[in-house]
């Protein structure tokens, strides 16, 4: 019956939400959404509902109407947030799966859709701590497959708005960094992910002995050791500095530079969404799922136990955090060496 009435909008939606609203990663990758709808949907007006942060990423970008940020008030916020928009849209498109997006949701959309990370089963096991990594497919095509039942089963590409006064500020921020210019992003959420700073220092200093411009990039909370690490060890001099900037101006600046260096985080996905290639670190976690469309790449060690884990933790399962403390600087430069060529050629 449900699939019944979802086919019945396949040629009549008019009004669509779509609600995304953490982390930053994940809504910078739910975007892929957007295209297909408005190719599926040319005329539908397409709203999104996401935390306040990530508001000026979304507004201004091509088919979406209007964005509605959600602050950081809970369960009353969104019940607010759901009363005002109350049966305004055809259907809502629940990206984030959980109490505050369910809410608004349920409210907005006379129909909803829903994005299931898990089967039922896999989300019983994973309240119990088993939570086995998944290697694919991408974590665009999850949310694209939830749109399957209004003919879309394919997504688009990730994309970001850059504001005017983002770009002023970015290009402040790197007006002594010549080219080519590499940012290094030496932050992750979870322990686990992270690379040794001071790897990404030698990665560094390798590569502005070749001529290129060091830049900062992150400035999140769980960036503030690896980056005061990854400062202390760098022995070539900071030629730009992001990490001061909010998440637009982040976005504007990776946009300036050949090349992002990075874990697997948040400004992977930016710079992807802007087009600049990047070179991730991965090892706790996927890089079917969770790595770079092309030109960018993933490199990390194979080892038997990784990947291990869906999102990273806060500690190695084996204790011995093998997948990242043994891949070595030397690795990392020669990919880094031959993407920089690669983009100059």
């Amino acid at each position: 019956m449900r699939a019944a009435r979802l086919r019945r909008y396949k040629t009549s939606l008019r009004s669509v939400l779509i609600i995304r609203y953490s982390a930053l990663g994940d809504v910078v990758l739910a975007t892929s959404v957007l295209d297909p709808l408005r190719e599926r949907f040319p005329d539908a007006r397409i709203e999104w509902v996401t935390s306040r942060a990530y508001g000026p990423l979304l507004e201004g970008l091509p088919g979406l109407a209007r964005v509605h940020r959600l602050g950081r008030g809970g369960v009353r916020e969104a019940v607010e947030l759901a009363v005002k928009l109350r049966g305004r849209f055809d259907i809502a498109i629940d990206l984030q799966n959980k109490v505050k997006s369910a809410i608004v949701a349920r409210a907005a959309g006379r129909r909803q859709l829903v994005f299931r990370r898990r089967t039922p089963g896999q989300a019983a096991l994973a309240l119990l701590g088993v939570d086995s990594p998944v290697r694919g497919p991408s974590a665009t095509q999850l949310f694209a497959d939830v749109l399957r039942p209004l003919g879309i089963d394919r997504p688009g590409r990730t994309q970001v708005a850059l504001p005017a006064d983002a770009r002023d500020a970015a290009a402040a921020a790197l007006a002594l960094a010549g080219r080519p210019r590499v940012a290094v992003a030496p932050g992750a959420s979870q322990a686990t992910k992270l690379w040794p700073a001071e790897r990404f220092a030698e990665v560094a200093d390798a590569l502005a002995g070749q001529g290129a411009s060091i830049v900062l990039a992150g400035g999140g909370p769980a960036d503030a050791e690896p980056l005061a690490r990854f400062r202390a060890a760098l022995r070539a001099p900071v030629a730009g500095d992001l990490t001061h900037l909010p998440v637009e101006g982040l976005a504007a600046g990776l946009a300036s530079v050949d090349l992002l260096v990075a874990c697997d985080s948040g400004p992977v996905h930016l710079a992807s969404a802007v087009g600049t290639p990047v070179l991730a670190v991965f090892g706790p976690t996927s890089p079917e799922r969770w790595g770079p469309p092309p030109p960018g790449k993933a490199v990390g060690l194979e080892i038997d136990c990784a990947p291990c884990s869906n999102h990273g933790d806060a500690r190695c399962p084996k204790r011995h955090h093998r997948c990242m403390l043994d891949l070595g600087a030397s690795t990392v430069v020669a990919q880094a060496t031959a993407m920089l060529a690669s983009a100059r050629r």
